[in-house]
């Protein structure tokens, strides 16, 4: 009997599946954020769909596939991070956004360009 690939003579050259694995680390950042700004320790597929441009059960195989690595917890449709996920997540979200995180010249001290000569700024 032919795999689905074979009968539609489609080769997989793997991008599909880093295409899940990607969506897995998306959803575990924007599990971290969503959680990180308040909205509440649990996600559902509705809640994280907003995020995404993909369809819900794209979400729920990613949310699944999580449950199965041990970073989520699900019960119901409704999932929550387990502490070694909340932890993997933490360093996605930061890998993620460190670039944007760096101070600016804008974001200097009072009094920190008195002097050109300032140890440990540069103000180029």
């Amino acid at each position: 009997m032919a795999t689905p690939t074979e009968a539609t003579g489609a080769l997989d050259d793997g991008s599909d599946t880093l295409r899940r694995l990607a969506r897995r680390e998306e959803i575990l950042e924007i599990c971290y954020w969503f959680q990180g700004e308040g909205f509440g320790d649990s996600f559902t597929a509705d809640s994280i769909k907003t995020f995404l441009s993909c369809s819900r059960e794209e979400i729920v195989e990613a949310l699944e596939g999580l449950v199965a690595d041990g970073a989520l917890a699900g019960d119901a449709g409704v999932y929550r991070f387990s502490p070694e996920g909340r932890k993997k997540a933490g360093h996605l979200f930061h890998e993620a956004f460190a670039d944007f995180q760096v101070g600016t010249h804008g974001g200097c001290s009072a009094g920190c360009c008195d002097s050109e000569d300032e140890p440990g700024h540069d103000h180029a």
